[in-house]
Order: C-alpha cells, then sequence, then structure tokens
C-alpha cells in the first residue's frame, strides 16, 4: 500500500514537471508496484515505454532522492536476491553537475591569466607562463 504522503509527492512531481519523461515513466510504474526489483518493474513497463533502460532511471532517481533502496529480495523475475526499490517522499533534489576536465582546465587557465594581468612588475618566470598560456 501507498503511503499518502508519496501519492501527494508524486502529483507534485508530474504537476510541476520535476523528472524528464523517462525518469516520470519509471516513477509512474514504481508507484504502482513498489516495492520491487529493477527486473520486475522492467518486466511491467513496454520497451518504447521505457522499460530498456529502467535500471538506469532507478540509479538516477535514486540520486534524486525520490525512490531508495529498500533492502533486497530474490527477484520473481531473475531468481537472484536483488536491490527492492520503494518511493520517498521527497522532491527530486538537483545535484551539483560536477566539472569536466576541460572546464577546470579553463577555469585554472583563466586564473592564471588573472594573476599574470594583476602582476605589477612582469619577470622572466611570469613571461614564460604567459607564452604556455597563449599556446593552450
Amino acid at each position: 500500500m501507498v503511503r499518502q504522503t508519496s501519492i501527494d509527492c508524486y502529483h507534485k512531481i508530474e504537476e510541476e514537471g520535476l523528472l524528464s519523461k523517462r525518469r516520470l515513466q519509471a516513477y509512474k510504474f514504481l508507484m504502482r508496484y513498489a516495492p520491487c526489483t529493477g527486473s520486475e518493474l522492467q518486466s511491467k513497463m513496454d520497451y518504447k515505454d521505457g522499460g530498456r533502460d529502467v535500471q538506469k532511471r532507478l540509479s538516477e532517481l535514486r540520486d534524486k532522492g525520490v525512490i531508495c533502496e529498500k533492502g533486497t529480495k530474490t527477484c520473481t523475475i531473475t531468481g537472484k536476491i536483488a536491490i527492492k526499490w520503494d518511493l520517498t517522499d521527497e522532491l527530486p533534489k538537483e545535484r551539483t553537475k560536477a566539472l569536466t576536465k576541460k572546464e577546470r582546465t579553463e577555469l585554472a587557465v583563466q586564473g592564471l591569466r588573472d594573476l599574470y594581468d594583476s602582476k605589477s612588475r612582469i619577470s622572466d618566470d611570469w613571461k614564460k607562463v604567459a607564452q604556455l598560456i597563449r599556446k593552450i
């Protein structure tokens, strides 16, 4: 039985468009069948409507805080011990995006440029650094 708080949370997520289409599809099916394993959930979903990548969506939904792992159970589809997924009463949280290596490099280079620009006397070392920055 689904708790009323989970139902309220589901309606808010749906009304405000807080999840992408594929995540919402997995969330809707989980709302109906939870607690269940990823394979059990996937067996309930149509391939075209998100069933093919539901395992990935479960991890994303967990990272957003709207579902959680509720222990393990023997999966009725695979016969193996698997994670049992269930809903939380939380709205999705946005994860702060980690900077890519390229973005980190650009920030470092910009920091060096700013440092170079603020230097009043230019030494030979700073000239070498400036030349390296220009080559990047």
